[in-house]
């Protein structure tokens, strides 16, 4: 691909600018009978918008017409919403912001058209000459511009019993002409039109009950059909382009993804040659010259994955061989000469308007003309990610942000690695163009990220795979407040399961977002754990931070199991608190009931009596001796310690009765509970409650209920807290997990 000026036939800067200036004042000034236009203004696009000796395109611009001396765009206001129009010189970049209105331009022609009603101003944007106003109203009120060709209007007017008339409307010597196109069929419909060559018009055309379209070609000159063809395998809606000598289409399907062949047929024949081209979606199509056909999927921009008709491609119709153009193709529009003004792109010179030529050695080659100044490839250029974040709470959230160059999507990973462990986990993966993105802080398993330091690596790549990949690197610390259920080293809590004598750790966060589909992380902790009848969880009882586990064995000692902070490996090996704990039939623990900042235990015996083992903050003696807090408690089959769940000053109980209702104990924070309050009556049902502590990230206690049916079959469901002690859990949300095993087990609180 050659890099060159605008070609000699092009007006010189200091003429062009004279020029435009005649033209700014026709457009300014508007014609004898027809409202005065609004003041224009004329911008030259600064320098770093386009390289030198090339015009500024910009960006999202849509090219309406162009010609020999400068091209026509409509681009939206960023403030208002309304289209700007401009005309743009190649000569020397100058862009005219034209009054507001309505513009049309033609192909490979500098004369554009106003329209006003019925009333259309024709503008020779390279000459300045005095504008043209053609009035079209005797064509009726249902006539409608469908192209501009040269300075001949063609219109498009329905009949009255069905079908459309064209009509080739101009001025020549000042002089109304109105030429109605003869030999269209009268059952032709959905007739379109292209523009090819600067005396015959094409127009694509379908007849009720035929397959194909047909195109019809029309001489200007004599305003008659001169040619007619069917369209072989084309379907009703083809892709259709046209030379002096060749029409060319696509096959069927050209809207739809698939395999794409090209029809290319000598004007007048009904017999064309196949050219299967490759997989691809929205064709376009343009021949350059008599010999070359281009063709490209417009798609590159926004597609997902690699294709060679992303590419502006040319092929010989003499020998078949075929050239590669442009790295990305948006649309092709044909020009004079039998020049092609493409939209593309190359990775050498980014986004902008080529014009394509054939050399002296009649090989295709293509020049920048504008450019919109962005690269093609898609390339981050900054990047935010903070150093340090805090994933306690869901206000907590960082967002990760970053800016990017190009026109093409990128697919963007950030990988990160945990210093500590060593293990690589992606925490995002999406296809954008350059934004932000809040980071919850589960990694990409659905399991919470692990509290420590880490490396982290943002790599990004075209999705349409023109361009390079790259990478940017960083560290990034994770700190937060583990739970009393937290036994993986994060800030989500964890839920333990034990079937058998097997114990296992599940991620709260993966269980409540993994979908009936989604495949749990599992760490399976040891053996032997059917030894005990009762395993409670107390949270961090010596100070270390990590959650410890208590377990009673059968013959009534009670083991404490530190917690390690390491999520292959929870707790460490187990130490004695003592015997004597066997005349407890309910034991549950992880409340600071007595206000003194330490976890205690909390047991009822079998006489009703509930007792309070307030916490020394010593693992290998971890509580004082124990406290009465009253009688009563043998009508409950089920007491568990919550966390603060009404917002007092310490934690809170709920015990179940045996007709299934559920009571609230506030704790006063003297080791005593204030007077039962009822919370539910339908809790019967499940088998275990489990206060699971703040598994949502909103900063109060939540609770995780289980329940098994006779067949064997378990459910979990989500009891948000509402942080309301008269109503703590209004909602209930089925986990929708793959739970199968929750049949042959029990979850332990």
């Amino acid at each position: 691909m050659s890099h060159t000026r605008a070609p000699r036939r092009q007006l010189t800067a200091a003429v062009a600018v004279a020029l435009a200036a005649a033209c700014v004042g026709t457009l300014t000034a508007g014609a004898a009978g027809a409202a005065t236009p609004e003041a224009t203004t004329m911008t030259t696009v600064s320098s770093n918008a386009a390289p030198e000796g090339v015009a500024a395109l910009l960006p999202d611009s849509v090219v309406l017409g162009h010609g020999p001396t400068g091209f026509l765009t409509s681009h939206k206001d960023s403030v208002t919403g309304a289209a700007v129009h401009r005309w743009t010189r190649y000569g020397d970049g100058v862009s005219t912001v034209l009054p507001a209105g309505t513009y049309r331009g033609g192909l490979g022609t500098d004369v554009i058209v106003k329209t006003e009603g019925s009333t259309y101003t024709l503008h020779d944007m390279a000459t300045g000459a005095a504008p043209t106003v053609i009035d079209t109203s005797s064509l009726g009120a249902t006539a409608t511009l469908a192209s501009l060709h040269g300075t001949t209007l063609v219109m498009r007017v329905p009949r009255a019993a069905g079908g459309v008339d064209l009509h080739l409307v101009g001025k020549p010597a000042d002089t109304l002409e109105d030429r109605v196109v003869t030999g269209i069929p009268s059952a032709a419909q959905n007739v379109e039109f292209l523009v090819n060559g600067p005396n015959t018009l094409v127009i694509r055309y379908a007849v009720p009950g035929e397959t194909d379209s047909r195109a019809a070609l029309v001489d200007v000159a004599t305003a008659r059909v001169v040619g007619d063809q069917v369209l072989t395998a084309s379907g009703d809606n083809p892709i259709l382009t046209a030379s002096d000598s060749h029409l060319a289409w696509f096959e069927s399907g050209v809207y739809g993804s698939g395999p794409r062949t090209l029809r290319v047929a000598p004007r007048g024949q009904q017999e064309s040659i196949r050219v299967p081209i490759g997989s691809g979606g929205r064709m376009v199509l343009g021949f350059l010259g008599e010999d070359w056909v281009t063709y490209a999927d417009r798609e590159g921009s926004w597609s997902y994955s690699p294709n060679p008709l992303h590419a502006l491609t040319a092929r010989s119709l003499t020998d078949g061989r075929t050239v590669k153009l442009l790295d990305l193709t948006l649309r092709i529009l044909p020009g004079s000469d039998g020049e092609l003004l493409v939209h593309g792109a190359t990775l050498e010179h980014g986004e902008g308007l080529y014009r394509v030529t054939t050399g002296p050695d009649g090989t295709p080659a293509a020049a920048l003309v504008a450019s919109t100044g962005r690269p093609l490839a898609h390339t981050v250029t900054s990047v935010n990610i903070p150093a340090t974040v805090d994933l306690t709470l869901a206000s907590g959230d960082p967002t990760l942000s970053w800016t990017a160059t190009g026109i093409s999507t990128g697919k963007l990973t950030i990988e990160l690695t945990h210093t500590a462990t060593g293990v690589r986990r992606t925490i995002l993966t999406i296809a954008t163009r350059g934004a932000a993105q809040s980071w919850d802080g589960r990694l990409d398993d659905g399991t919470a990220a692990p509290l420590g330091d880490y490396t982290w690596r943002m790599t990004t790549a075209p999705t349409n795979g023109i361009g390079p990949t790259t990478e940017r690197n960083g560290t990034l610390r994770v700190v937060g407040q583990p739970g009393p259920h937290d036994f993986s080293n994060s800030t989500a809590p964890d839920l333990l399961f034990r079937s058998g004598g097997r114990l296992s750790v599940f991620d709260a966060r993966q269980v409540l977002n993994s979908g009936s589909q989604g495949t749990l992380s599992e760490v399976v902790v040891g053996s032997g754990w059917d030894t005990y009848d009762r395993i409670v969880t107390p949270g961090d009882l010596g100070g270390t931070v990590h959650a410890d586990l208590l377990g009673r064995d059968k013959s009534g000692v009670l083991w404490s199991y530190p917690g390690t902070g390491t999520a292959s490996a929870p707790f460490a090996t187990r130490a004695r608190v003592g015997g004597g704990w066997g005349i407890y039939n309910h034991l549950t623990a992880g409340l600071d009931v007595s206000g003194d900042g330490r976890r205690g235990l909390l047991a009822t015996d079998k006489d009703g009596v509930l007792w309070l083992y307030k916490g020394t903050g010593s693992l290998s003696s971890p509580f004082q001796p124990r406290v009465r807090v009253g009688g009563g408690w043998g009508i409950y089959n089920k007491v568990t310690a919550t966390g603060n769940i009404g917002g007092g000053p310490a934690g809170d109980l709920i015990a179940r009765d045996k007709n299934g209702d559920d009571w609230l104990y506030l704790g006063k924070g003297d080791g005593t509970f204030a007077t039962r309050t009822q919370v539910g009556t339908t809790w019967g049902y499940y088998t275990d409650l489990i206060p699971v502590g703040d598994a949502d990230r909103d900063g109060r206690a939540d609770l995780v209920v289980r329940h098994v049916t006779g067949g064997g079959s378990g459910s979990l469901s989500f009891h948000r807290g509402s942080g309301n002690w008269r109503d703590p859990f209004p909602h209930s949300e089925r986990i929708q997990a793959p739970w199968g095993f929750l049949s042959d087990g029990s979850l332990l609180f």
